[in-house]
């Protein structure tokens, strides 16, 4: 019998290939989803805005849950969460968010530094924006917890209120764990860690950003930019790593960059030619063979693949399909929510015995049906929370009568 799991753990061809496999499955059950009655109307309509980055969501967050299929196989069945030594592997994980990063850092920039900032309107809509899934998505955590605690308070009350509120506020003070469950957080693969980098640029990057921008014109923003990018991979060069909080400052001065260069004539003709997007395809080998994450060839190899998309290198299409564009709406719902169904999965193969049966061919089958799984709670919780509460957080930020720019 063909030991899957195990193959994709040491060979990048492999991991590759079961990756392209598992993600067509999820495009041909989006391309279904899409023409029913439910999410066809509520589909973001393709369009040439900012190239390809609404599909490219979709694509970012069901890497992301590939790597973490892998990390929570390792975490059953040897009590170690581990992400391997395969570089396919690993850039899923690490690559895709970055280019989260990225994205965030590219959609608020050109806002940012184009009208007056509504700051009441930016911050009450990304309060809805990121805030109601999160908090529905931290109760079923809690509930999964409790239930296996034998539903019993196993810390001080005083205690385990501020176990929860930490992880309520976005993990920014700290992820412990929950009434004395150990490593609570791979509940949900760890995956809230971005989501205090995302804040932390929305509070301290974006304001400092504004006010750059009052004082400097758009090239001398961009090459302080770029020259800030270039003293950070200096750094990392020398040193040989940038450490986390660097490294994530990187991807949002990327992001930065990348819609300078966008809304500038030069660099929008560069980045949308097609000797760019050929150049930025052999950007994917220099990834796909660096599984400790080098930090000055994974950075400039990620920014030009971002560049590429944002040009509106689509993967031939792909990426500007309808199917491609709604696992890109409900990406925020798959990157939340994978980790549970991911974790309850395994637990429960693992107490009925068969864990070490699905190293096999069945592996092909159930990774693809739990990612169906995710698709589809990802789908009702777009249409039934996330897009009313968007609405609704841009109609409590919205004075009636204001000519400032809203950010959304």
């Amino acid at each position: 019998m063909v030991n899957v799991v195990s193959s994709i753990a040491t060979s990048p061809l492999v991991a590759f290939l079961i990756f392209c496999f598992f993600y067509a499955c999820m495009m041909f059950a989006s391309g279904l989803a899409v023409k029913s009655a439910l999410i066809s109307p509520v589909v973001t309509a393709s369009s040439n805005r900012y190239g390809a980055l609404d599909g490219l969501r979709g694509l970012l967050a069901y890497g992301v849950m590939f790597h973490h299929s892998m990390a929570a196989y390792s975490y059953f069945s040897s009590g170690v969460w581990y992400g391997l030594d395969n570089a396919v592997v690993f850039q899923l994980g690490k690559t895709t968010v970055a280019l989260f990063f990225m994205i965030t850092g590219f959609l608020f920039t050109e806002k940012c530094i184009t009208g007056k900032v509504n700051w009441r309107s930016l911050y009450i809509s990304r309060l809805f924006r990121l805030a109601p899934l999160y908090i529905l998505v931290m109760l079923v955590m809690f509930t999964v917890i409790f239930a296996l605690s034998g539903f019993q308070v196993l810390v001080p009350i005083s205690k385990l209120g501020s176990q929860l509120g930490k992880w309520l506020l976005f993990g920014a003070v700290g992820r412990p764990n929950i009434n004395g469950f150990e490593k609570s957080w791979t509940l949900i693969a760890g995956v809230n860690w971005s989501l205090r980098f995302e804040w932390q640029f929305y509070l301290f990057g974006l304001p400092v950003l504004f006010l750059m921008s009052r004082f400097m014109n758009r090239k001398a923003l961009l090459t302080g930019v770029l020259t800030g990018l270039g003293t950070l991979a200096l750094y990392g060069w020398i040193r040989g790593d940038l450490g986390l909080e660097l490294l994530c400052t990187a991807h949002f001065l990327c992001g930065i960059a990348a819609s300078l260069i966008y809304n500038n004539s030069v660099g929008k003709r560069l980045i949308t030619s097609r000797a760019f997007h050929a150049a930025a395809l052999f950007c994917l080998p220099v990834l796909a063979t660096s599984p400790q994450g080098t930090v000055v060839p994974d950075l400039l190899a990620t920014f030009a693949i971002f560049l590429s998309v944002l040009g509106g290198g689509s993967l031939w299409g792909l990426l500007k399909t309808r199917a491609a564009i709604w696992l890109g709406d409900i990406s925020y719902g798959v990157y939340l929510i994978h980790g549970l169904a991911l974790w309850l999965s395994y637990y429960n193969l693992s107490r009925a015995g068969l864990l070490d049966a699905i190293d096999g061919p069945i592996f092909l089958l159930l990774l693809p049906a739990i990612g169906l799984v995710v698709l589809a709670i990802s789908s009702v919780s777009y249409i039934r929370v996330e897009l009313p509460m968007i609405k609704l957080g841009r109609k409590l930020g919205s004075p009636k009568t204001s000519s400032r720019v809203e950010l959304a």
